[in-house]
């Protein structure tokens, strides 16, 4: 509907304009009315009234006529009679233009004022001539009288008669005009009635559309809106306006209205959506809450075990420190042992060639020298199964550090994995990625400390193998002098023919004890070595002890923040 499409504005300014219509046809109406009746009453004053007034007059200038032919009658002398003549003449050709002027005035009455006009003018010719005609002649007082008695006998009765007619027809004049006045007022009265009536029912017909089309175009679509906008405050975004497609500003707040519930909708979906994200970060946060318990129940065990572990690479690192002193001075004692025997065997060789002049000499040298062999045998298998079960202990440490390793590399996984959760959870996170990033930098000096130890381990390894070697050799060496020592016994008996066999044995013995000296140096050297690598596997450990006691009091500090946040 076009009315419907309008603006506020343009829809009372319709409605004002259409009363304004029927305001101004009302004026127009009554206007047009108006000028009837004042036509009517123009009509009736310009003519029947001014025909009465003129016929009043013309009986006034009878009258005058009257006293004219007196005052003809009455001159004195012959410029009298004729001033009297002519004002006489004068009054009677006004009176006949005032019977003229009556009967154009009064188209309804004109033939009956001619009639009296015409009866007014042949009485003057007639009935009046003769008493004009002896005034005018009369000079003596006699003819005087009988002017006079003839003009009351003849034509002031004549005039009079025709007086009464013009008074008779100015009072029907007069009914006709009253009863002109009395239509007039009918219809001023009823132009009056038409024009309020009208009026009225135009103005009442215009309010009775205005209204209607208020309450079609306004009232009931606001209506229609204010119950969208209630089912919007009770929560029922269902409803949508039905006005949208108006040019008008219904239709713009409808469009609005509809914008606002789609827009209140799509706040309701964001919020139910946020509840829903709320309630999935809740459970996120308890499934990350039970995951950092869990975490830290590992962390704790981890670094309990972590700190035995530590405890243990120092009691190993202990013995094994305790262990390559020990071994040391055992390979120093055999040394000077191999270099009391080198010397024994080369005095021997030197006194070879006295042998049979110091054979109990000899004898008591080398019971000497086996018992010297027997003492660095025993020493050598001591210290063959100390330097074995140093092997055995690095082997240990070796599997010590393969499951501190694995530790790391446990509490580094578990650090990325926390560093990925927290990094999941944003700001709700940030505490549990400084306590991963911190728990995952001391598994990197763990990894890190474990490869220096394992490096170190196996330097000890490697120098054990070799020490275990070279006591091999030394076991092999001292059963050799041994076994010469027996022979050298043995052979004391037969010294004379075996001489030169003992010379080349002793030779033999010298080259074996310096062998002895050499490998008993390498022992040492072992030992030492040893001792180093212990006092780094103790530090080390020591280290260790540290970073585990710092990993605890971190997993303790995280617990903490954990469960003040």
């Amino acid at each position: 509907m076009l009315y419907n499409n309008l603006k506020m504005i343009w829809k009372i300014v319709a409605l004002l304009v259409l009363l304004g219509a029927v305001s101004i046809g009302g004026a127009l109406y009554g206007a047009s009315q108006s000028t009837a009746i004042n036509d009517l009453l123009s009509g009736i004053i310009e003519g029947p009234a001014a025909a009465a007034t003129r016929m009043a007059r013309a009986n006034r200038f009878m009258v005058r006529t009257e006293l004219a032919i007196y005052q003809l009658i009455n001159a004195p002398d012959d410029a009298s009679v004729a001033a009297a003549d002519k004002a006489m003449n004068e009054v009677v050709e006004t009176a006949r233009g005032i019977f003229s002027d009556a009967a154009k005035l009064a188209p309804a009455f004109s033939s009956r004022i001619e009639s009296i006009g015409s009866s007014f003018s042949r009485t003057m010719e007639t009935a009046c001539a003769s008493t004009i005609k002896l005034s005018l002649v009369a000079r003596t007082p006699a003819e005087n009288a009988r002017a006079a008695a003839l003009m009351r006998s003849e034509c002031e009765p004549a005039i009079e008669k025709i007086s009464q007619d013009s008074v008779a027809l100015t009072a029907e004049m007069q009914t006709y005009m009253a009863d002109e006045n009395k239509r007039a007022d009918d219809v001023t009265a009823s132009a009056n009635a038409t024009s309020i009536s009208v009026i009225v029912a135009a103005t009442v017909l215009v309010i009775g559309l205005a209204l209607f089309l208020v309450r079609r175009s306004i009232v009931r679509p606001l209506e229609a809106m204010m119950g969208v906008m209630e089912a919007m405050g009770h929560g029922d975004l269902s409803r949508k306006p039905d006005e949208t497609g108006r040019a008008d500003e219904i239709g713009a707040m409808s469009r609005t209205l509809t914008v606002l519930g789609e827009q209140l909708q799509a706040a309701e979906a964001a919020r139910q959506q946020q509840a829903e994200r709320e309630a999935a970060e809740r459970l996120q946060i308890q499934k990350r809450q039970k995951l950092a318990e869990a975490f830290v129940a590992e962390i704790q065990q981890i670094a309990a075990t972590f700190a035995d572990s530590s405890a243990q690479v120092a009691d190993s690192a202990r013995n094994l420190s305790a262990t390559a002193e020990q071994t040391s001075r055992q390979a120093q004692a055999v040394a000077s042992a191999a270099e009391e025997a080198a010397t024994n065997v080369q005095t021997v060789a030197a006194s070879s060639e006295e042998l049979a002049a110091s054979v109990r000499e000899i004898t008591g040298q080398v019971s000497h020298s086996a018992s010297v062999a027997e003492v660095a045998f025993r020493e050598a298998e001591t210290s063959n199964e100390r330097i074995v079960e140093l092997a055995r202990s690095a082997q240990a440490i070796g599997d010590v550090i393969v499951l501190i390793k694995g530790i790391a590399d446990q509490t580094n996984l578990l650090a990325l994995n926390a560093t990925i959760e927290s990094a999941r959870a944003g700001e709700a996170g940030k505490g549990f990625a400084v306590v991963a990033s911190e728990v995952k930098e001391l598994a990197a000096q763990t990894g890190k400390a474990t490869d220096e130890i394992a490096s170190k381990i196996a330097e000890i390894q490697q120098a054990t193998q070799g020490t275990v070697s070279s006591m091999g050799e030394i076991i092999r060496v001292v059963g050799n002098i041994k076994q010469i020592s027996s022979s050298i016994a043995g052979a004391v008996e037969q010294q004379g023919a075996a001489t030169g066999e003992i010379a080349q044995n002793c030779q033999q013995a010298a080259t074996g004890t310096q062998q002895v000296t050499e490998n008993i140096g390498g022992v040492g050297q072992a030992a030492e070595l040893t001792g180093s690598a212990s006092s780094q596997l103790l530090t080390l450990s020591q280290g260790l002890s540290t970073q585990a006691v710092d990993l605890r009091r971190t997993v303790e500090r995280f617990v903490s923040d954990l469960h003040a946040a």
